[in-house]
């Protein structure tokens, strides 16, 4: 199942979404995005590298904010 992330789910406005076949890869388009269209180093802080893999979800599966609503 394919895996994808969206700026958006982690509280950025952007609308950028990423996607891939696993979480590792996923992961690494973020990071890569992150440095190049925000100006963020997700390498540099364990907390926001954790919160972006937190907010991968499998293609098609609620966002968190779409769960609680």
């Amino acid at each position: 199942m394919t895996k994808s992330f969206r700026c958006a789910d982690a509280g950025v406005v952007c609308r950028a979404k990423i996607t891939g076949e696993t979480e590792d890869e996923v992961l690494q388009k973020a990071v890569e995005h992150a440095r190049e269209k925000h100006g963020v180093d997700l390498t540099v802080s364990t907390t926001l590298a954790n919160f972006a893999k937190s907010a991968i979800r499998d293609e098609g599966a609620p966002a968190p904010a779409e769960e609680r609503a």
